[in-house]
């Protein structure tokens, strides 16, 4: 790019290189990382400015994280034709970038003779829009491929080309891909002018910041329609549209292997029922317009809405089992399809917008139209070094015992379970802090590792990881926010607090036994209950270990620092941590395993139990086996606030 080709303004934000580029690209939901990737092949000089700390906080991160086969849109429309193309793409893109993606198949689901003329008339659509592999079932079929579907319905659409994804995934890999590559990113950077100049855009970012680019791409979401109308005199209206779910504990995700769908209507797709790449079940969206365009609150009426209409498809649906529920802003616009490209009156403006469902499944295909017309805009060549390819991570959820025994012999942070709802070690944790991507909140924390995604919601793993990031980044926990601006996790902590964990974690080595051949009993979990246990079965004469997952012994008694325990036990009034100590002061001959999880049990005549801690991945067998695990807090509803 010429020096002179656009105006030479020297300001740029904290974070930003230099102050003109070849193209900005605004918003880093999926879209806008999508379209990073694919302009990062060409020869250009390439930013993405984000608003907000981290990828994906608008309506990338509360998706359905359905890939749609392509049927349902209206034939010759943007939507019909990106959707298909999209869908077509997914499998090569999850290849090359690593993210979570499963043909998992779908079913739109009717309960009458009028729906199955509407499913017959949708098999024709997607047809006509070049999906294959569609056929109108019998509700006998249905239910043979989904046993617990509704004894109500009475036909179905097989869709074999349907897919799920996690859509966080896919917008971090493919930026990470863009970065690898040689795009820029920066956060915290919220657009708040932009100003058509000759050769190119000036951007005003909130601050004071200015920077230049040659094209820009309107990659903003709910707000596209503001940065489109401050350059073209043709406006653009978006309506925000908010979507509430429900999200159900693993332990439901396996009552439907595929996506159901109800036969769409005006207002859109429907209530559908879904299970997770990542093991989950989920039910939802509702539909509701709003004025608003940021606010996520769910409401009572929308989830119970969902509710309801869950149970046409699947009757057992309930609030039990649900471990939260979350709402997500897309962005409807009134025409009724995408807006994609360049305005008549605004060249080197290029729309990506109104970009609601399908419009996850076809970020790929736009990203890849969008990069070839602004490469023809610009006379950009092709980046002959480009790298399709991102390393994929390992995850000990994922791992058998074989790899993870070799993962900790490389890494024995590997060992170190942080969150044990996922699991996530320290060693995915630390990967993500030092990655290519800064991490500037705990959200992104959550979001790239699975850490306080779980059923406790990070009760039990966010003071651990505040310590590791203290400890990595060299911040003070009182600096880490959850997600937004304010979102303090801790108000104050004590001066010189990462110098303290750093130094913690230096002088952290566990201890722990080499296992027997053979326990006589093996005690999990070494509160109160499991060191009485384990004490008397030692004293019976057995051979015993106990294993649990914390530094010191005691469990919940620990944080009990109130008097009246060990009246009956000692015969004298203690606290909780007085009375834990005199337990575990009666476990002479006990294997004490600390700062060891146990991942499976597996029942035989001999129990063998998998076990990580710091040492690395052990085996254990028993012939007995004592689950003193006590209790993990998790409200009724899931914290249905």
């Amino acid at each position: 790019m010429s020096e002179d080709a656009i105006p030479s303004l020297g300001i740029a934000c904290p974070g930003i290189a230099r102050g003109a580029y070849d193209v900005a690209i605004i918003g880093a939901g999926v879209a806008g990382c999508c379209c990073a990737r694919e302009l990062a092949r060409t020869s250009g000089s390439l930013l993405v400015l984000e608003a907000g700390d981290d990828i994906a906080c608008g309506a990338t991160r509360a998706n359905s994280g359905i890939v749609h086969a392509g049927y349902d849109p209206e034939p010759g429309t943007l939507k019909a034709r990106y959707n298909v193309e999209g869908s077509r793409l997914y499998p090569t893109w999850a290849a090359e970038l690593g993210f979570s993606y499963v043909r998992n198949e779908s079913l739109v689901v009717g309960f009458d003779e009028r729906d199955e003329r509407a499913l017959a008339a949708l098999s024709l659509r997607g047809a006509e829009n070049g999906v294959e592999g569609l056929s109108v079932i019998d509700g006998e079929e249905a239910r043979r491929l989904e046993p617990n579907l509704s004894a109500e319905v009475t036909c179905a659409l097989r869709v074999r080309a349907g897919g799920i994804c996690d859509p966080y995934e896919v917008a971090l890999t493919a930026l990470e891909n863009a970065v690898q590559n040689g795009a820029e990113v920066a956060f915290d950077a919220r657009v708040t002018s932009l100003e058509r100049v000759r050769g190119g855009y000036v951007i005003g970012l909130a601050g004071g910041g200015r920077v230049c680019a040659r094209a820009v791409v309107n990659a903003a979401g709910v707000h596209s329609a503001e940065l489109h109308n401050l350059v073209c005199a043709r406006k653009l209206q978006i309506i925000p549209v908010r979507g509430d779910y429900l999200l159900y504990d693993p332990t439901l995700g396996s009552t439907f292997s595929r996506t159901i769908f109800q036969v769409p209507t005006t207002a859109g797709k429907g209530v559908l029922v879904s299970p997770t790449v990542h093991g989950n079940l989920f039910v939802g969206p509702s539909a509701e317009p709003q004025a608003d365009a940021d606010s996520v609150a769910t409401s009572r009426r929308g989830l119970t809405a969902i509710l309801e209409g869950a149970r046409r498809t699947w009757p057992q649906a309930s609030s039990r089992g649900v471990i939260t529920n979350f709402a997500g802003v897309r962005a409807k616009g009134t025409g009724h399809d995408f807006v994609i490209g360049e305005p008549d009156d605004a060249p080197g403006f290029f729309d990506v917008a109104c970009l609601e469902s399908p419009g996850l499944t076809s970020a790929p295909a736009v990203a890849v139209d969008i990069a070839r017309r602004v490469a023809r805009r610009l006379n950009l060549g092709a980046r002959p070094d480009f790298e399709p390819r991102r390393a994929p991570r390992r995850r000990l959820a994922r791992m058998d015992a074989d790899q993870r025994t070799r993962a900790m012999r490389e890494d024995p942070a590997w060992g170190h379970v942080v969150c044990r709802c996922s699991p996530v070690s320290e060693h995915e944790v630390v990967r993500e802090l030092h990655g290519t991507l800064p991490v500037l909140c705990l959200d992104a924390l959550k979001w790239r590792t699975g850490a306080t995604m779980g059923r406790c919601h990070g009760g039990f793993c966010t003071p651990e990881l505040l310590r590791i990031v203290s400890r990595e980044l060299g911040v003070e926990p009182s600096q880490v926010e959850k997600r937004l601006r304010g979102s303090w996790i801790v108000s104050r902590s004590r001066p010189g607090y990462a110098r303290l964990a750093a130094a913690a974690s230096d002088e952290a080595a566990v201890d722990v036994p080499e296992p027997a051949q053979v326990y006589d009993v093996v005690v999990v979990g070494g509160g109160a209950a499991g060191m009485a246990a384990a004490a008397s079965a030692r004293a019976a004469g057995a051979s015993v270990a106990l294993i649990d997952r914390e530094a010191s012994l005691g469990g919940i008694m620990r944080q009990c620092i109130h008097n009246g325990f060990g009246l009956k036990r000692f015969s004298e009034e203690l606290t909780g941590p007085e009375f834990a100590s005199r337990e575990a002061a009666l476990l002479g001959g006990v294997d004490v395993w600390s700062s060891s999880s146990v991942l499976a049990l597996h029942p035989g005549v001999l129990h063998e139990l998998e076990v990580v801690c710091p040492g690395g991945a052990r085996s254990v067998r028993a012939r007995s086996v004592v689950l003193a695990c006590g209790s993990r807090e998790r409200g009724f509803g899931a914290l249905g606030i």
